[in-house]
């Protein structure tokens, strides 16, 4: 784990302690499934330092691909309608 996350990861410590719920910094390093489930019981604050600081640390750790909600993607291109066909025997134009 870089430097930067493991400072991140000290630092969601204290604010979480700072509110009262319960943080384990060897196991978040560690147990991915238990860092998600860690981080969405963080999240579900009040306090904006705790909530930046959870979702800087769903960036930093790879957990916000599967956060993008349909809304907000492009839709779907589709392709240009083909162009209309031309009756046999219809004049077209000359060629030159």
């Amino acid at each position: 784990m870089e430097q930067a996350t493991l400072l991140q990861i000290a630092r969601l410590r204290t604010l979480a302690a700072r509110k009262g719920k319960p943080f384990d910094v060897a196991r978040f390093a560690t147990d991915r499934a238990f860092a998600q489930a860690t981080l969405n019981a963080l999240l579900d604050s009040e306090d904006e330092e705790l909530l930046v600081a959870g979702l800087s640390m769903l960036d930093a750790l790879g957990m916000t691909a599967g956060l993008t909600s349909s809304e907000h993607t492009p839709p779907p291109t589709s392709a240009p309608p083909p162009p209309a066909a031309v009756a046999p025997g219809k004049y077209v134009g000359r060629l030159r």
